[in-house]
């Protein structure tokens, strides 16, 4: 902040940080049920095994926190460089997203 204050010569600029949400770690073990539905639905969808297992900040924290078994599945498209100025967003095998929900759904 100071740098920028002297970029532009002035002290007008201040931060003021305020958290908006919260989001707690939670895990959820690879062989709980929940997972492997997941893993066994992308992978008859997308007709083979282009999984990633990956820990992020979504809305299954908040389950996974309670100890309530979530996953977070992937709308489908391709996309890169979320919440920046450089996101980008394909819809190509958009398909994919509900498919795999709907089957994880029912397995």
């Amino acid at each position: 902040m100071a740098d920028e204050n002297a970029r532009w010569k002035s002290d007008k600029m201040t931060v003021e940080a305020k958290l908006i949400g919260d989001r707690p770690a939670g895990v959820v073990a690879m062989a709980s049920p929940i997972v492997q539905a997941a893993e066994r639905a992308v992978s008859a969808v997308t007709r083979g095994p282009n999984l990633t297992f990956a820990g992020s900040s979504t809305d299954s924290n908040i389950a996974m926190s309670l100890g309530i078994p979530a996953v977070t599945i992937g709308g489908g498209g391709e996309g890169r460089n979320w919440h920046s100025r450089n996101e980008w967003y394909k819809p190509v095998n958009a398909w994919y997203g509900p498919q795999n929900a709907l089957l994880t759904v029912l397995i």
